[in-house]
């Protein structure tokens, strides 16, 4: 006798979406919203359901979209201090208009990131918050035209895949202001400590800080810009390659300011004064720096202010407000403290 092994583990939206050839959102509004698809769409989803056993949570699948009080908000590592008040402002702009949210650390992690998904796609959450590095690929479109069409979703970084509802700070600005702090104090051999720039958050931080450079007439020394991963230890493995190196900057602008952390320690131990020898501004303005000695000058982000903003655009989403699609961008401010002078040659 021939025994058929079963495979024990449940389909997933993806699994209905690759069987039917469409994309996630169009099974999400075929089980929403069966009305907005195709005729012929429609019956495909189903069909490929009915192949492969998919159960859809009825209860959710019988609500209206946006009808779930439930907010899902996705970071990318929920250990990180900087997020702290970012969720403080969506619980308080959350809890104002009766919506309970959900937290979820992605990791970078695939299945963790389908986990959080399929409840967005069943409509067990309302719509989501994505403060991520990258959008999870669930949501990416598989429509030739590549236009969003999925659950509310509110992007927090200014995504290059998709054009989203988006709340994100200026981070152009950001690295422009940094820039000509240390310019109108005199620097002109200025190194960037950055973060990938495949990253948009990054990239605009870096061009908006070399634009102004250039506008000055100053060499943005690319060829010296030191990449990685803006950690604590990234940050002194760069202290230590700036100290090694032949032509000491006068001035660094690191990208966040745990990175800066990292390399404050790190041109310490390498016996190098700060602002004296180098000035050091950093991005963020974590609680921390302010403490520091010296005090690390930081381009400030509203987070709590931050947050609440996002929460409000994907309840606007939600109820169908008019003009909740609109991109906000949030200005960052300057905060000067004792780890920025003027460059030692003329100090």
């Amino acid at each position: 006798m021939n025994v058929v092994a079963m495979s024990t583990k449940k389909p997933t939206v993806k699994d209905v979406a690759r069987e039917a050839d469409v994309s996630i959102a169009t099974v999400s509004r075929a089980m929403s919203r069966p009305d907005d698809v195709k005729p012929e769409t429609r019956d495909l989803v189903f069909e490929a359901m009915k192949r492969l056993g998919y159960r859809a949570n009825q209860a959710a699948a019988e609500l209206r979209r946006g009808s779930s009080k439930t907010l899902l908000v996705l970071v990318s590592d929920i250990t990180n201090a900087f997020f702290a008040s970012f969720f403080k402002g969506i619980e308080e702009e959350a809890r104002d208009h009766g919506y309970v949210v959900l937290i979820g650390d992605t990791s970078g992690d695939t299945e963790t990131e389908r986990a959080y998904t399929d409840m967005l796609l069943k409509n067990q959450a309302g719509g989501l918050i994505l403060n991520t590095l990258n959008i999870p690929e669930d949501l990416l479109p598989s429509d030739e035209d590549g236009t969003y069409s999925g659950p509310p979703l509110v992007s927090c970084g200014g995504h290059r895949e998709l054009e989203l509802p988006t709340v994100r700070t200026g981070d152009e600005l950001g690295g422009r202001l940094a820039a000509e702090h240390l310019v109108d104090l005199g620097h002109t051999n200025i190194v960037q400590v950055c973060g990938s720039l495949d990253i948009p958050v990054f990239e605009r931080r870096y061009l908006g800080f070399r634009d102004v450079l250039l506008k000055a007439k100053i060499d943005p020394q690319d060829e010296r810009r030191i990449l990685g991963d803006l950690s604590i230890e990234f940050g002194q493995n760069a202290a230590k390659s700036l100290a090694g190196s032949a032509t000491l900057p006068t001035a660094v602008f690191v990208h966040n300011d745990e990175a800066a952390t990292g390399l404050l320690h790190g041109l310490a131990k390498a016996g190098l004064r700060v602002p004296q020898d180098i000035s050091v501004i950093g991005y963020d303005d974590m609680p921390y720096s302010a403490v520091f000695n010296p005090g690390l000058s930081s381009v400030r982000l509203p987070r709590r202010e931050w947050g609440k903003l996002a929460a409000r655009k994907l309840i606007a989403l939600i109820e169908g407000q008019p003009g909740a699609s609109e991109q906000l961008i949030i200005d960052p401010e300057l905060i000067v403290r004792d780890s920025t002078g003027m460059p030692r040659d003329v100090a």
